[in-house]
C-alpha cells in the first residue's frame, strides 16, 4: 500500500505511526473518520486521535501548497 510507505513521513511517534498500519488504516479512512471513531478503533485517547488526523491532513496538503507556490 502506497501510504503505507508515506506513514514515515507523517510528523508523528514511531508508535503512532506502527498503530495505523496495525490497524490498517489508509489516508482517506483516517481523514473521513469523526475522531471518536479513529480513537476507538485505535484503541487511543480523543487527544491521541485528533493528533493523527491533524497530521494526516497537513501531509495531504503539503503537495497541494507546493504546486500552488510552483503557479505564484
Amino acid at each position: 500500500m502506497i501510504f503505507r510507505n508515506g506513514i514515515k513521513s507523517l510528523a508523528l511517534p514511531d508508535v503512532l505511526k506502527d498503530l495505523i498500519i496495525e490497524h490498517s488504516l489508509d489516508k482517506k479512512q483516517i481523514i473521513n473518520m469523526k475522531v471518536d471513531d479513529l480513537a476507538f478503533t485505535l484503541e487511543c485517547d480523543f487527544e491521541t486521535a485528533k493528533i493523527i488526523q491533524n497530521s494526516v491532513r497537513n501531509s495531504s496538503n503539503k503537495p497541494m501548497l507546493h504546486e500552488m507556490t510552483e503557479l505564484a
